[in-house]
């Protein structure tokens, strides 16, 4: 594990704002849940320079592919990730346009087909594709607790770390875009509080969002490349997530105080942005 960790967090963050957040968690699951399919990735990449996935059953090989958002190789970075990322790009690129035209939000379909079987089948956002505005925003919360909060969750814990999408905002609480992340892990931390840990490909993940919410990196249980927050201030800037329904617990079982918070810190900070959107 402390290999895989060390593949996860040796510079791949530093490439964050010049490709998509997307394609650097997909380096932080495989790392933790498929090592050798990431390794087997990196040999096709170096030997072929090229690399083959599937999308719903579509063969898709990345070495004749245009670019997507990387049009340029990065410089900064750790091995694993020049290598990779090229071709991962044009990759997800491909899978976004196989999907055309959908009901949803397009990460719902890529997801579990690029980065693996252990990715929920089940999707959930907050912001309404319809109207670009929050909506059931408590309904949102209320299926995140009953998710992945082990007290409201049967005490299940994280098996295979999970993709999600957070609302990043700065020191003011205003947003500054939306970032995936992985979820890896729930526990609670030397004080009886329940944190959230978070893979974040970014190089400074001890940011603060604002509102007093810091994220931290050490001193409160985090492993390598982790960073933390408490479980309702994380609540607070997600917008999207994978889970299994069929794991899913009541979700009026978590109380009150727990689904108002988060979002009460939410609409006073990043999603103003989209509750006040014009008609």
């Amino acid at each position: 594990m402390l290999a895989q960790r060390s593949i996860q967090t040796s510079g791949i963050g530093q490439m964050v704002g010049q490709i998509a957040s997307q394609l650097v968690i997909g380096l932080s699951m495989w790392a933790f849940n498929d090592a050798d399919f990431l390794l087997q990735l990196v040999a096709w990449a170096a030997r072929d320079d090229d690399v083959i996935m599937r999308f719903e059953g579509q063969r898709i090989t990345s070495q004749h592919l245009d670019p997507g958002l990387a049009k340029e190789l990065p410089t900064d970075v750790d091995p694993v990730s020049l290598i990779l990322v090229p071709h991962l790009d044009r990759i997800y690129a491909e899978m976004g346009r196989l999907c055309g035209e959908r009901d949803d939000d397009l990460h719902r379909w890529i997801n579990p087909e690029m980065y693996g079987w252990w990715v929920g089948q089940d999707f959930l956002g907050v912001i309404s594709r319809e109207t670009g505005k929050i909506h059931d925003y408590q309904y949102f919360i209320r299926h995140f607790y009953a998710c992945c909060h082990p007290y409201y969750n049967g005490s299940i814990p994280v098996i295979h770390p999970q993709p999600a999408g957070i609302a990043v905002t700065d020191s003011g609480g205003r947003l500054v875009g939306r970032h995936a992340i992985t979820i890896i892990r729930v526990s609670l931390d030397r004080y009886g509080k329940m944190r959230l840990n978070f893979y974040n490909p970014n190089n400074d993940s001890g940011q603060g969002w604002g509102q007093g919410i810091n994220c931290s990196t050490q001193g409160n249980g985090e492993r390598q490349g982790e960073a933390s927050l408490s479980f309702a201030e994380f609540a607070s800037r997600l917008c999207v997530i994978h889970y299994d329904s069929r794991e899913l617990f009541d979700i009026l079982v978590v109380p009150e105080r727990d689904v108002t918070r988060a979002p009460e810190l939410g609409r006073t900070s990043w999603a103003a942005s989209y509750e006040n959107k014009p008609e």
